[in-house]
């Protein structure tokens, strides 16, 4: 069960985020990388447009000192630019792969910074159904009820899958609207719920 779960995670946190990385700079559609209106439209009606030029502006001010102040960007454009100093082919697709790959980090970091703005109302929500969960638990315990492992152990799969979708939102080539975020937020809620409801232990 634990190495299955570790399989998991590695999955969904590191080899899912990493290939799609890679992998979709090299699709010549520049539009797939850029932030769709729609998702600033929902987001502009959800939390107003002064939180979404918040948003903006740390973006803007944290890939500027990550990327372009250090010159890394300036770097790898102009080497992508010169492929053996020839304009073929080769140079073509490894310059739209670059200019690809840095429009996807800073959407990467766009919609991490709009993440934040659900971060605190989701912890909380999260915290009073496991709590909540838990005593529901006991009170199952204490009436000699039935706790099923297989409850838990889909809820515990869940929760992983939500999680996961959180970093695999980052990268996808569609809107993320607002109503996404709060439905991440209700899942996860509920999932902890229902791992606290189940949890058996090895008492």
């Amino acid at each position: 069960m634990a190495s299955r779960f570790g399989s998991h995670i590695k999955v969904w946190f590191l080899l899912v985020p990493v290939l799609a990385i890679a992998v979709m700079p090299a699709i010549p559609d520049r539009t797939l990388f850029e932030i769709p209106a729609a998702e600033t439209e929902s987001l502009t009606a959800a939390i107003g447009k002064q939180r979404v030029d918040d948003a903006t502006r740390s973006a803007n001010l944290i890939f500027r000192k990550s990327f372009v102040d250090n010159g890394l960007l300036r770097r790898t454009l102009a080497a992508s630019g010169n492929a053996g100093g020839l304009n073929d082919g080769t140079a073509t697709f490894a310059r739209s792969w670059t200019e690809n790959f840095w429009l996807l980090v800073y959407r990467m970091i766009y919609r991490a910074m709009v993440m934040k703005f659900w971060l605190v109302g989701t912890a909380f929500f999260a915290l009073a159904m496991f709590v909540d969960g838990t005593a529901r638990r006991k009170i199952k315990a204490s009436a000699a009820g039935f706790v099923s492992p297989l409850s838990f152990h889909l809820a515990g799969h869940g929760l992983l899958v939500v999680l996961g979708t959180l970093f695999g939102v980052l990268v996808v080539p569609l809107a993320v609207v607002a109503m996404y975020w709060v439905v991440v937020g209700a899942l996860l809620g509920c999932l902890l719920w229902k791992s606290a409801e189940s949890f058996q232990s090895s008492r």
